[in-house]
């Protein structure tokens, strides 16, 4: 147990996100095995403190810290791959960076997230994207048990057998609501031997605003073997002014053969005028796999807004959003604004499985929208606040054409109606499951899903 001024402390207990670093536990619970979870929430019971679990801590809203206690399930990060099966079992803490170690140059992989710090547990329960989701399906789809220590203390196993609900639940439900996730156990995919890496370079406004509107043109129709980001960042402003000052790319991988790859994006290049770089190349699987992983960031603050999207953004709205990039109130290196279009989220594998299946609700589209602020921790006040204004304009401009869907594993606390934007129709069944496991709400975080 750490408390205040203990060393150790503000290591274990620092949020990813420096717009939460005043939020500090009461005390941090290093639990060793699951026994100590269902120590730990038998003791928040009845002692009245509410507790919050922490795999990775990499929560963009900073839910995976709390003013109470901490349960720090670090050591709960075994990972076990069977060969012949394809089957993993890990624990509740492993990060992309344990399953990584454990399945490189296997024939299985788990569709994961790419920051190797990130807890499988947070990006499992609330979905799962990642640049392998295109073509094998999110995280959560591969779940197919979990074992979880409810607000009573009791350890349950969930799958499609025992208490389903409960199972549904935590393929999309996000964490911090249910329980605390002990072990979760996937199906892997077996993995195709080589791909194609591309990524295409632009710079200029109006380089950005065709790329990114010729790239969610491309997405309505794109096949699953097309796994691509996109992104155009505000840039120092340089002799040329801001516009100028905008730079663009998009990357991924082509799970096919590289003409099938050429002839999709002919139609692009054509709407936006030679790249400033190109990169094309068949690599084999894993050594791509190894490109896209990434260690955690220096500590910054920032304040990403998701939206996804199912028809096209019109190109006039396009245009606005490139007018606001070349107007962003700061556009330093470490102090800027970027709009992504992340691709991975649709597609015919994804939108398979119906919107209710699961909990996770965001089937049908084709890719998502993201404003991305970053700033230092240690700027001004005003430079956060500017920033974060800005994301609200470039949102504006895009909400009418799309739908009022966010994704809960990019939160956000300044979002109205933000249980309505994760979940949708299937909000009044995950309230319906949290009223059955825990009706007192012991579980609880600024976002979590409350009891009726």
């Amino acid at each position: 147990m750490l408390e205040p001024g203990d060393p150790g402390y503000d290591a274990a207990g620092l949020p990813a996100n420096g717009r939460y670093l005043t939020i500090r536990p009461a005390a941090i619970a290093q639990c060793a095995d699951e026994d100590d979870v269902v120590t730990c929430i038998q003791w928040s019971r009845e002692n009245g403190v509410p507790p919050v679990g922490r795999g990775g801590g990499h929560s963009y809203a900073g839910l995976s810290t709390t003013t109470g206690l901490l349960i720090d399930l670090t050591a709960l990060n075994a990972v076990s791959v069977d060969p012949s099966t394809g089957i993993a079992v890990m624990g509740g803490a492993a990060h992309n960076q344990d399953v990584l170690n454990a399945t490189i140059n296997s024939p299985f992989l788990l569709p994961g997230g790419t920051c190797l710090g990130v807890g499988v547990g947070g990006l499992v329960l609330g979905g799962g994207i990642g640049y392998n989701a295109h073509w094998a399906g999110l995280t959560c789809d591969h779940l197919v048990a979990s074992r979880i220590v409810t607000a009573s203390g009791e350890v349950l196993e969930i799958d499609d057998g025992n208490n389903p609900d409960l199972f549904w639940a935590c393929r999309g439900g996000a964490g911090g609501s249910f329980g605390i996730n002990t072990s979760f156990t996937f199906q892997l995919v077996e993995v195709p031997s080589e791909v194609i890496y591309f990524r295409y370079d632009f710079q200029g406004a109006d380089a950005a605003g065709a790329l990114l509107v010729a790239i969610n043109d491309l997405l309505v129709t794109a096949p699953p073997a097309l796994n691509v980001s996109t992104m155009a960042q505000a840039t120092p402003v340089g002799a040329e002014g801001p516009r100028a000052a905008i730079s663009a790319f998009t990357r991924g991988q082509y799970v096919g053969p590289l003409d099938e790859l050429q002839d999709l994006f002919q139609p692009l290049l054509a709407a936006t005028g030679p790249p400033t770089q190109t990169a094309v190349e068949q690599k084999p699987f894993w050594d791509m796999q190894q490109m896209w992983v990434s260690q955690p960031p220096d500590p910054h603050s920032y304040g990403d807004i998701s939206r996804y999207v199912d028809d096209p953004v019109p190109a006039d709205a396009i245009a606005q959003v490139i007018d606001l990039l070349a107007n962003c109130p700061s556009r330093t290196d470490d102090a800027n604004g970027s709009v992504w279009s992340l691709g991975w989220v649709g597609g015919d594998v994804i939108n398979s499985i119906g919107r209710t299946e699961t909990a996770y609700v965001h089937r049908g589209v084709s890719t998502m929208l993201r404003p991305t602020p970053v700033w230092p921790n240690d700027a001004p006040p005003s430079v956060g606040d500017d920033l974060i204004a800005w994301t609200d304009d470039v949102v504006a401009v895009i909400a009418p054409y799309t739908p009022a869907e966010s994704y809960q594993n990019f939160p956000n606390r300044l979002l109205p109606d933000h249980l309505e934007q994760y979940y949708a129709e299937n909000l009044d069944r995950l309230i319906d499951v949290k009223t059955m496991y825990d009706p007192d709400n012991l579980f609880h975080t600024e976002q979590s899903i409350p009891p009726r």
